[in-house]
């Protein structure tokens, strides 16, 4: 009776303190051995067995960066892939796929009803790893130039990152994420003046590519251009070329003389018309006051100015083409068929 009384002090004695590196966010087994933490503290009730050695407080939803990191910091062959990098580089990724959320027993199959795979994507070159209910493991050799270290995580660069998703985005859904990486940002606006790759880099990454997906990364290497500055832009230069009209130039400065007429999002300086896109912050009072000067200021010198928002790109971009084909054939453009 006294050895029960005494197991029962000892299961009900609160469990020893962890230390603070391991609080935060997930953690290995293995770092918390190197921490000096007992193997049986990891039974106890304030923590959770999220996965095979991966471990987390009682409660806590585990977050992709947070599972992708712990792995990547237990072993230097590990690494970050596909659309769990995609997300890590925030790439312009279709809307359904653009967030990550733990699998429950709900919702197991959530992301296989749209064919991707909803589990966190990593990769390892050292021995194959079984895949689990959180963790899709493939078992790849990258090489040092084609791995970063981004956000306290060890993931495949942005080109790498882009050509492992040819198997799984559509050639339009690769195409905003080319024309992403290839844009030319503003140093004032973002900090940075260079863009993430430019195109001899992305054709010779694409060239030396062996991995699955390769069809539809060529179709996209060819429609990818320099100067789109959103997956909307993107969409709507797609649209208008299929339509048969000529290809714009995309945020190219119009000059008259010494006046500057602003960056317009495509333009066809031929007919003197533009198209601007406008996003949500353009609803802003003071950004509508600008946009109705703009466009004054290009009619005055005679420019037509389209203007297309979010419910213009629905049903493939009809009505912003319609717009553009019309305000072109007005200044001379004759359609072809």
């Amino acid at each position: 009776m006294l050895s029960g009384l005494r197991d029962a002090r000892v299961m009900s004695r609160p469990p020893t303190l962890l230390p603070s590196q391991l609080l935060a966010s997930v953690f290995t087994s293995a770092e918390a051995a190197a921490l000096g933490v007992d193997p049986n503290r990891l039974r106890a009730q304030d923590l959770q067995r999220i996965g095979q050695g991966l471990y987390l407080a009682a409660g806590a939803v585990p977050t992709e960066i947070g599972v992708a990191s712990a792995f990547t910091r237990a072993d230097p062959r590990v690494a970050a892939r596909g659309l769990t990098a995609a997300r890590l580089w925030n790439l312009p990724l279709p809307r359904q796929l653009g967030t990550w959320s733990p699998p429950t027993a709900g919702d197991i199959n959530a992301g296989y009803e749209i064919g991707v795979d909803p589990r966190i994507q990593l990769a390892s070159g050292g021995h194959a790893r079984r895949s689990t209910q959180l963790v899709r493991w493939t078992r790849h050799r990258l090489q040092s130039h084609e791995v970063e270290m981004h956000g306290g995580v060890r993931t495949t660069g942005r080109l790498r990152t882009w050509l492992d998703l040819g198997r799984t985005l559509s050639v339009d859904d690769l195409v905003a994420i080319g024309d992403h990486l290839l844009r030319i940002p503003r140093l004032w606006a973002e900090g940075r003046d260079e863009p993430h790759a430019t195109p001899r880099q992305l054709k010779e990454s694409l060239e030396a590519y062996t991995g699955n997906g390769t069809p539809g990364l060529r179709q996209a290497a060819e429609l990818i251009r320099v100067g789109s500055d959103s997956p909307a832009e993107t969409r709507l230069r797609l649209a208008v070329v299929r339509s048969g009209l000529p290809e714009p130039e995309l945020n190219r400065p119009i000059l008259v003389g010494a006046v500057s007429l602003g960056e317009p999002d495509m333009s066809w300086p031929a007919w003197k018309v533009c198209l601007e896109h406008d996003g949500a912050h353009h609803r802003e009072a003071e950004q509508q006051h600008r946009d109705i000067q703009r466009r004054e200021r290009r009619e005055r010198y005679g420019w037509i100015e389209v203007q297309t928002v979010a419910k213009d790109l629905r049903s493939s971009c009809e009505a912003a083409t319609s717009w553009v084909r019309d305000a072109l054939i007005r200044r001379g453009w004759t359609p072809t068929t």
